[in-house]
């Protein structure tokens, strides 16, 4: 398999041979904008409408026997966000910098929101959906499913991440209380 950074890697140097060929399908990454992010030197963009907030690393209350990813909680205005270290979900030396910034993401249809810790927030760019095309090879490593398109803007390739289908994962929804209660009525029902 292909980790995301060489498939990255692999489409910029493409992007001169395949100007001539017709264009891939599109996936299913919708057209607006985007706040683009990097980590560990790799570029994403994340869909604006998932975002609320952009804050410099808070103060994190650790919570014991979770996942290294999972940072803790952070009380962000009257309200206890879960912190997710978006380094060492991917697997990589966890976050130590003091330019990190926390990138306050949620779901749309219901009230559930998490803190990502990535390495710097670039700027808030337009995509349009001709623009995302899939990956040239599969993808591999944690945030793979994730990634819904990779496209270029400026100089840079960029993968587009699914935050809805991140935000619903099991990793990530795991200690949600919501989803175990709903778990346990629907198991002590059948």
């Amino acid at each position: 398999m292909t980790t995301l950074r060489d498939a990255i890697v692999a489409a910029d140097e493409q992007l001169d041979v395949t100007a001539d060929a017709p264009p891939a399908p599109a996936p299913a990454a919708a057209a607006g904008r985007f706040v683009l992010l990097s980590i560990a030197s790799t570029h994403y963009a994340v869909p604006e409408a998932f975002v609320t907030e952009l804050e410099r690393v808070p103060r994190v209350t650790i919570v014991p026997r979770v996942p290294e990813w999972l940072l803790g909680v952070t009380n962000l205005r009257g309200d206890i966000v879960s912190v997710i270290d978006v380094r060492a979900y991917l697997g990589l030396a966890p976050f130590a910098s003091a330019t990190g910034r926390m990138l306050v993401v949620r779901l749309l249809d219901e009230p559930f929101t998490t803190g990502l810790i990535v390495d710097a927030v670039d700027r808030i760019v337009t995509l349009h959906s001709e623009d995302i095309k899939a990956p040239a090879s599969p993808l591999d490593g944690a945030l793979a499913p994730f990634v819904s398109g990779v496209c270029t803007t400026g100089d840079r390739l960029v993968a587009v991440l699914d935050v809805d289908r991140l935000l619903r994962s099991p990793d990530i929804r795991q200690f949600d209380e919501t989803r175990s209660v709903d778990a346990a009525a629907s198991a002590e029902t059948h």
